[in-house]
């Protein structure tokens, strides 16, 4: 039976932004790497000061604030504020930026392309997941108290679901899924 996939943060070396802008640490995609085309890929960026977005037409984009403090999101010139584990789904090609309240924030982003893929994130606890067919699953944990399937994780390393049994996890963590259309 297979078992899930697991990767440290802490271990992930950084890349920049597709616009040069900043930093960001992929987590899992399913790029390839002879072409690094992707049509799916899940990330943490380092957001420092306003920063536009890069741009990524034909791509549904999940978004989770992961702190420190909350972020102003400018979408399409329409303000929201994200507070700390606050979610928002968007689309590549729209207008958007990001002022941080806090230096060292840091981002979730679940990206799909949106012919293919349909993008969510939300915050679980406790839960008892296991693989969907159609869809690919990963939890993020949110505490550096987290454990599951025999391991324990620190804040931010994330775990793909590929084992169709459930288990059951504990602690906090930030359930991405990209469901297959």
């Amino acid at each position: 039976m297979p078992r899930p996939l697991i990767v440290r943060y802490t271990e992930l070396p950084p890349q920049t932004w597709k616009n040069g802008k900043g930093i960001t640490r992929t987590l899992f995609s399913d790029a390839t790497k002879a072409a690094g085309e992707w049509t799916w890929k899940i990330s943490i960026a380092e957001i420092t000061g306003t920063q536009p977005y890069s741009p990524y037409p034909g791509v549904r984009r999940g978004q989770v604030a992961l702190g420190p403090g909350s972020v102003e999101l400018v979408i399409n010139d329409q303000q929201l504020l994200l507070p700390v584990e606050g979610t928002v789904v968007f689309d590549g090609e729209d207008d958007v930026s990001a002022t941080p309240e806090s230096a060292g924030f840091l981002d979730l982003n679940v990206m799909g392309l949106r012919d293919m893929w349909e993008p969510s994130v939300e915050i679980v606890q406790s839960p008892v997941l296991g693989f969907v067919e159609s869809s690919i699953q990963l939890l993020i944990a949110l505490e550096n108290t987290c454990a599951g399937n025999g391991q324990t994780f620190s804040r931010l390393d994330s775990l793909l679901l590929t084992n169709p049994m459930e288990q059951p996890f504990s602690g906090r963590f930030v359930l991405a899924t990209l469901t297959k259309r």
